[in-house]
């Protein structure tokens, strides 16, 4: 039964059904766009992803940096705005003029000051009652799953793992199916300091991560680790992550980018409707995810 379902989904795939889904999820949402915002906001793309990687929406402006790391998706991101989220310079994009911002699973991978520096952007070239929508890891089921010895919730990190990372030759990435919950999760937040990083002077082992755990708070623990966190290795290997997010950082950060407005959301769940399209939007990791908006 199982092989021939698989068969019935490669057919149907094969013969246009994923691209029967992209068309009636773009059709789904077009009404939405038209009814909320402005013809010029529609044509001129005044929708914009930071760090969209694969994304690809006829009304929406991509914003990312073309990296080895990357390969597969250089094509789409040379279509959009190149940005680099740890250059610290503006976005190229006029003041009070943009309609929405997203972005997904991409501020775990630059450090605060980054982070803070783009939070303060956007808030600059959003519209008045502009949304900004943010999804991320949330650090603390990580760390419940740490606590807990809970390995398949990093199930993700083992569907990477079928082969060894390379990039440019270089293995930067070792298979992690046979990791420890300790390396497991630091590779989750602070990945060059995990003996699972091939890359970097810094590691951490087994019983260096529990002691940190152990004697300090969570956050003072997360903040200790990030700290070891190479910004040169993270530059050329921009795929790893170099940073946590909690509920309360997001909110704090948010509010000192000039946001006031600040909210906890979840998955599909969005003030704006072209935002709940989960085609789109919120499909990468929602289980593991913590999702939140802002408006200006």
């Amino acid at each position: 039964m199982k092989q021939i379902k698989k068969l019935g989904k490669n057919f149907l795939s094969k013969y246009g059904y994923e691209i029967s889904r992209e068309r009636n999820a773009l059709k789904y949402d077009q009404n939405f766009y038209v009814k909320n915002f402005s013809e010029d906001s529609i044509k001129n793309k005044r929708f914009y992803n930071i760090g969209a990687g694969s994304f690809s929406h006829p009304f929406w402006t991509n914003l990312d940096f073309d990296s080895d790391w990357y390969l597969k998706n250089r094509d789409n991101t040379r279509m959009g705005i190149q940005y680099d989220l740890l250059s610290l310079k503006p976005i190229p994009i006029n003041s009070n003029s943009a309609e929405i911002v997203y972005s997904s699973h991409t501020i775990e991978h630059i450090p605060d000051k980054a982070a803070q520096f783009v939070f303060e952007e956007v808030y600059r070239i959003l519209n008045k009652n502009g949304v900004f929508r943010l999804t991320t890891p949330n650090i603390e089921l990580a760390y419940r799953a740490y606590q807990e010895n809970d390995l398949e919730y990093f199930h993700h990190i083992y569907r990477y793992s079928l082969d060894p990372i390379r990039v440019n030759g270089i293995e930067v990435i070792q298979d992690k199916r046979k990791a420890s919950i300790e390396q497991l999760f630091l590779f989750h937040f602070a990945s060059s300091l995990s003996t699972l990083h091939n890359l970097g002077n810094k590691k951490f082992t087994d019983k260096e991560i529990k002691k940190i755990f152990f004697e300090k708070d969570l956050k003072s623990a997360l903040n200790y680790c990030t700290f070891f966190c190479s910004l040169d290795i993270q530059k050329k290997f921009p795929g790893t992550h170099i940073n946590w997010w909690n509920k309360e950082k997001i909110f704090d950060m948010l509010k000192k980018a000039g946001f006031t407005k600040v909210f906890l959301s979840g998955y599909g769940q969005s003030f704006s409707p072209v935002l709940r399209n989960t085609y789109y939007f919120d499909n990468t990791h929602p289980e593991m995810s913590l999702y939140g908006e802002a408006i200006k």
